[in-house]
């Protein structure tokens, strides 16, 4: 074959071989390994959640790990708001060095001690939910560094830990209750939920058995988010409008169900600080995690890196940075916890 004519079957097989989809590893998309769940949007069953009481529905088959929706695109134009949303699970040292996603869910009295000091030196402004929810969706301004807290299962070191130093600093939070489990061993009682909704903070919804609704059939995750919504609006005496999804599990019958049962907000675990009102059934947070340093606290924040002393704070070393009676609950405000049935749930 003629030299001419090589080149021309060569470049005629190059062009065609643009046209066809590529197969090569060109194509191929790396992971690191280990493989981090919440880094490739998946989120991990958390092994605290122990057997539900029964309920009028069978529950689906659990799911390991359940991929979260994508987030909503924007568009062109319309503008965000910024507010960091925090979510937390246990404030207290977790019992078991063994368990490890225990740890990651459990950060210790003295950091968040230092964690809400830091808030306070540094000129952030904790709002309330509700707060920076009208902000999103009639995108009004905040204060300067705005931050939210929220807390999710209803765990009572929320009510012994987190709310005597919250309301020393005069900070408001949010805590997501599983209503089924109010008075089992290591949650909150139905007297300390009233209790810290009496003190000014917000109780959301969790559903009743915190199972991950994208796993149930559409009755049973109708019926979870409902009954969970009536029984602390009967509890409390007032409407519950603000609701999270167990294990950030949902999909888009669940988060139209949400809008459609009157709650103004349904927070996900989607990770970001950025919200836009078509967003307000897939709210994302920012999970505050144990093992987590003051520093990297900061980071997570945006805000300037800590000083010696309040490292020295986070460590346990210094004491409380108020001793006043306001910093406390005072012991006769704090229901007793009632005996946990058996068996409790772990963690």
């Amino acid at each position: 074959m003629p030299a001419a004519a090589r080149w021309a079957t060569l470049l005629f097989l190059l062009a065609l071989a643009g046209l066809l989809p590529s197969t090569g590893t060109a194509s191929l998309r790396t992971v690191a390994s280990p493989v981090d769940a919440s880094a490739v949007g998946l989120d991990v069953f958390e092994p605290e959640d122990a057997e539900p009481a029964p309920s009028p529905f069978t529950a689906a088959p659990r799911l390991i790990a359940l991929a979260r929706p994508a987030a909503t695109p924007q568009a062109p134009g319309v503008a965000g708001t910024y507010v960091p949303v925090l979510y937390y699970h246990y404030i207290r040292i977790n019992p078991s060095p063994r368990d490890l996603v225990g740890f990651s869910l459990s950060v210790p009295p003295a950091m968040f001690r230092a964690q809400i000091q830091y808030l306070a030196d540094h000129g952030f402004h904790v709002v309330r939910l509700h707060d920076a929810v009208m902000a999103i969706l009639h995108h009004t301004a905040l204060p300067a560094r705005p931050v939210v807290l929220t807390f999710d299962d209803g765990y009572a070191d929320f009510f012994t830990q987190a709310v005597p130093m919250l309301l020393g600093h005069g900070f408001s939070a949010t805590d997501f209750v599983i209503s089924g489990r109010m008075g089992w061993g290591s949650y909150m009682t139905s007297a300390q939920v009233r209790a810290a909704d009496q003190m000014g903070f917000t109780i959301g919804a969790h559903t009743v058995d915190h199972y991950a609704l994208a796993s149930l059939s559409q009755v049973r995750a109708l019926w979870e988010m409902r009954q969970s919504k009536l029984t602390l609006e009967t509890l409390l005496g007032h409407p519950v409008i603000d609701f999270a999804y167990p294990y950030g599990s949902f999909n888009a019958y669940d988060e139209a169900q949400a809008g459609q049962l009157g709650f103004e907000v349904a927070a996900s675990t989607i990770g970001g600080a950025w919200h836009w009102p078509s967003q307000l059934m897939d709210l994302h947070r920012i999970r505050a995690t144990g093992g987590m340093s003051l520093s990297g606290y900061a980071r997570l924040l945006g805000g300037p890196a800590p000083s010696s002393a309040e490292l020295a704070l986070a460590g346990g070393s210094v004491p409380p940075a108020s001793t006043s009676p306001a910093a406390t609950v005072s012991p006769t405000a704090r229901p007793a916890p009632t005996p946990s049935p058996s068996p409790s749930p772990s963690g």
